[in-house]
């Protein structure tokens, strides 16, 4: 990416996102049986993406996604985490801004989101099973799909009231 592209409020506002989605991720971990962890980050990647827009939402989330396995002893991660959770927030995002328009009410917004959620989720899915296949074999990796399916879905969950505040508050107005 060329950091050209972004102005000083959107490099400031990745680098908030980034730190909320390292702090989110961090907060309570889960393990897994594919020595991964379950956890609530994935409701600020998917906010990020949202927020931020495609490019800077996914440099914030994998940052801040990266930073996490790095600080929390899951190393073995962080390269994947990296492109996993960019490529989540940008899913999400991009489904979001195509879906929603500058009139869609609030349902249409969270219609959107649902399905930015499930775009995402599915890329995080896919994208840690690939990766935990290589490392441990396809069937060790088949055991963290649930616990997966699960992150991505809580952080939908998580993320959802979070997003109706601010579209309350008119903070997506621009959007």
């Amino acid at each position: 990416m060329n950091m050209k592209r972004f102005n000083s409020r959107q490099l400031a506002g990745a680098g908030v996102m980034a730190a909320l989605v390292m702090v989110g991720t961090m907060l309570v971990q889960v393990p897994t049986p594919t020595k991964g962890y379950i956890h609530a980050g994935d409701s600020l990647v998917y906010l990020s993406g949202i927020l931020l827009g495609p490019a800077a939402g996914a440099l914030a989330s994998a940052i801040g996604s990266l930073l996490a396995d790095v600080f929390s002893g899951y190393g073995i991660y962080a390269p994947a985490t990296f492109v996993i959770k960019g490529l989540d927030a940008l899913a999400a995002s991009l489904c979001y801004r195509l879906l929603v328009s500058g009139r869609s009410r609030c349902s249409g917004k969270l219609a959107a989101f649902g399905i930015g959620v499930l775009a995402g989720g599915s890329v995080m899915v896919s994208g840690y099973l690939a990766y935990e296949t290589f490392l441990y074999g396809f069937a060790t990796a088949v055991l963290g799909v649930p616990a997966n399916i699960a992150q991505a879905a809580g952080g939908g969950i998580l993320a959802a009231p979070l997003l109706l505040a601010l579209d309350r508050m008119n903070f997506l107005k621009d959007i």
